[in-house]
């Protein structure tokens, strides 16, 4: 049988007063990697599946407010996307007008 290593990732943008725009980041924990070398490749798929939908289910589940985006993937080492979600996105910055100078008087 041949080997695999599934990886789970997860990212998320945050905002912030001073980064308005978003910071992204890895969530703390990930990328979580699965072998087929320490069990048999369809164990190591279910278990992959298993960290990615628990991910996403705490993705949905998020009531931070400065989380604007977060992202789950599934993909092998070889790097074939094999699952991907992604709840909201990045946030829309308007530019600042300039602010009118009032005229003197004189």
């Amino acid at each position: 049988m041949a080997r695999n290593i599934f990886i789970v990732n997860a990212t998320q943008v945050i905002t912030s007063e001073s980064h308005p725009e978003g910071l992204y980041s890895v969530v703390s924990g990930f990328p979580k990697n699965f072998d087929s070398n320490t069990s048999d490749e369809a164990t190591a798929l279910n278990n992959a599946k298993s960290a990615y939908f628990a991910q996403l289910s705490t993705n949905y589940g998020n009531t931070n407010p400065n989380r604007v985006m977060t992202t789950v993937t599934l993909e092998t080492a070889n790097g074939r996307m094999m699952m991907s979600e992604s709840i909201g996105g990045f946030p829309v910055i308007e530019p600042e007008e300039p602010e009118e100078e009032p005229e003197q008087e004189g």
